[in-house]
């Protein structure tokens, strides 16, 4: 059984109320607690369209609506969840990143925490792994993931 802490990085199935059932990424585990029946009562902060709202609880027993980002290797992650992880590490390693924690648990307001500049340095060197990664696995979603990042031309 997979087991999960407050600030993890989980990946969650949901029913939006615009779009359906979804999968977001890169959502962060708020509070965690034992249950004799499924191992864990895990919840979750959820995408503003989340139909349940935020923060959401799932059960750790879950594998299909609640699974880690990195829960599988590198090598094994399909293109979508390499994008998701990859776009994460490119944000934490940025300069002045930071991630957000409930320390007060699910009821009350999260808090900004920084990241220290050799946990940036260390999130630059998995974003490049990702990179090398992306690009091997599926050049096409590699260049799409590139072209997000080229400028608009200012119009005329």
């Amino acid at each position: 059984m997979t087991f999960y802490e407050p600030g993890d990085r989980v990946c969650v199935l949901y029913l939006s109320r615009a779009d359906g059932t979804c999968l977001a990424y890169n959502r962060t585990v708020i509070d965690v607690v034992p249950d004799r029946d499924h191992g864990q009562r895990v919840w979750v902060n959820m995408p503003g369209n989340a139909a349940l709202g935020s923060p959401l609880e799932f059960f750790a027993d879950d594998r299909e609506g609640l699974s880690h980002m990195e829960d599988e290797p590198i090598e094994s992650q399909a293109p979508g969840k390499l994008t998701a992880n990859l776009d994460w590490y490119i944000e934490a390693a940025a300069p002045n990143s930071a991630r957000y924690t409930w320390p007060w648990g699910r009821g009350h307001k999260p808090v900004r925490v920084a990241f220290t500049d050799t946990t940036r340095t260390l999130h630059a060197r998995m974003a490049a792994h990702y990179i090398e990664q992306l690009r091997f696995v599926d050049p096409r979603s590699f260049e799409d993931w590139i072209a997000r990042f080229q400028p608009t031309p200012a119009p005329m």
